[in-house]
């Protein structure tokens, strides 16, 4: 049923459930994970490979064949949109989510909940406690 799992992946404690998440389901299913890291603002060229060839290993380390791309959107909040295009080609998404207080979150967009709305496929958001970061 999920043999082919989009991960979504930042330097993030939130990206680290998530490829925790798909490798697990991966390795019971039988599936293959791709990785792919979303810049909008330029910065990803810096960390974005460094950070998916890490989480690559990872997978590949529990037995999970992985492959990774990086991707460009135009803006913050076409990220949901070109994530949502790439799914077309997979059965599941897998994206990391940290749970913050409500001031954080109302003050924040959402990739989760876009993704959600537009993908062709099913989102799992594997939360995690993040720590708070400065709001103001």
């Amino acid at each position: 049923m999920f043999k082919r799992v989009l991960v979504l992946v930042k330097a993030t404690k939130g990206s680290e459930r998530a490829i925790e998440v798909a490798c697990d389901l991966t390795s019971q299913l039988g599936g293959t994970v791709h990785l792919i890291a979303v810049d909008f603002d330029g910065n990803a060229d810096k960390t974005g490979p460094e950070v998916l060839e890490k989480a690559a290993n990872t997978c590949n380390s529990k037995g999970i064949n992985a492959t990774y791309s990086m991707h460009r959107a135009n803006s913050k909040e076409d990220v949901a949109a070109t994530i949502a295009a790439i799914s077309a080609g997979y059965d599941l998404i897998v994206m990391g989510h940290c749970r913050y207080k409500k001031i954080y979150r109302f003050l924040h967009y959402s990739l989760a909940e876009d993704l959600i709305t537009l993908a062709a496929c099913p989102v799992i958001v594997a939360a995690i406690d993040c720590p708070e970061k400065n709001v103001i």
